[in-house]
């Protein structure tokens, strides 16, 4: 028997048993040694909340009689499921350290132990599975949840929120609509009683947040999806231009297996890749095309070539 084995047989002995059992007894079904019995015991009390009492008059184990329906989890996974499992779990820790550990502690645990019981190595998985979040902005634990809250119990927001343009916060009272996570980054997608419209709050922005009494207005998921869809970015907004954009070199090679939105468009020219994609803010678009330097060129919308020129013109001048 492995240890899931063991644990599996132990809570069925408990649950057919009414008397308390030996540790003997124990050892001879488990078929193993009296250390192995209290580790299994142990694991099962601290991993598994399992009510196991001793009962020294007795000299036996049992579970506690008001905890009659007490069971352990009844899945079981296979070496794949528990290698995407474990992927899964390295997501959550690296998505921000600390920020859903605490909720979800007890079941990480137990993910943990049925990966150990397959016979995987955790540690050398980890190694061979890597995550690294490139310039991530750190949220606070406790906004993080009381804004995971208000989206689940459909309720208004109170944030203390720092915009980037003010040098005071500001409250806002908010209708949560999406969580969103991009580029590193969480965004809250609501509707904001102030402004009387939709707006996007960056999570790492927002000081304080505390779910409110009140009902939040539902969202218009049709709305969302479709802005969502549309337009290139995290501002969201209705698609309004089509930038085209001609890449040379080794970029026009990594661009044309890149995805940068659902709807673009690309074909190879005899100048380099030619890729069409809208968009409605293009304040993000401009600074992924800064990205790329001289292996770009914006053939249009005028106004995009112009956003762009100023930029590198403006950047050019700190190098004179």
């Amino acid at each position: 028997m492995n240890r899931l084995q063991r644990i599996y047989a132990l809570h069925w002995l408990f649950r057919s048993h009414k008397l308390p059992i030996s540790r003997t007894y124990i050892q001879q079904k488990l078929e193993c040694s009296a250390s192995t019995v209290k580790r299994i015991i142990a694991e099962m009390r601290d991993f598994l909340g399992a009510p196991i009492v001793y009962e020294r008059t007795a000299g036996g184990y049992r579970y506690a009689e008001l905890s009659p329906n007490f069971e352990l989890p009844g899945f079981w996974f296979n070496e794949s499921e528990l290698s995407a499992l474990l992927s899964a779990i390295q997501f959550l820790e690296s998505t921000q350290p600390g920020l859903l550990q605490q909720p979800l502690q007890g079941m990480l645990k137990r993910l943990r132990l049925l990966i150990q019981d397959a016979g995987l190595n955790m540690d050398d998985l980890t190694r061979r599975i890597l995550l690294h979040p490139m310039r991530s902005r750190p949220v606070r634990p406790e906004v993080f949840e009381a804004v995971a809250t208000s989206l689940m119990r459909a309720c208004k927001l109170l944030i203390v929120h720092q915009s980037p343009q003010k040098q005071a916060p500001d409250q806002r009272s908010v209708h949560p609509f999406r969580l969103l996570r991009y580029r590193d980054a969480w965004y809250l997608i609501s509707h904001c009683d102030r402004a009387g419209e939709r707006r996007t709050f960056a999570l790492d922005r927002i000081l304080k947040a505390q779910p409110l009494s009140e009902t939040a207005q539902p969202p218009d998921n049709t709305d969302l999806d479709t802005l969502l869809r549309e337009s290139f970015g995290i501002f969201l907004g209705s698609h309004k231009h089509t930038a085209v954009l001609r890449f040379k070199g080794l970029a026009a090679q990594w661009v044309a297996n890149e995805m940068w939105h659902p709807e673009q468009v690309g074909s190879w020219q005899n100048e380099g890749y030619e890729l069409h994609l809208p968009y409605g803010d293009e304040r993000e678009l401009v600074m992924e095309i800064l990205k790329y330097g001289p292996d770009i060129e914006v053939v249009a919308p005028q106004g995009l070539f112009q956003a762009v020129r100023e930029k590198i013109l403006a950047a050019a001048k700190n190098y004179e």
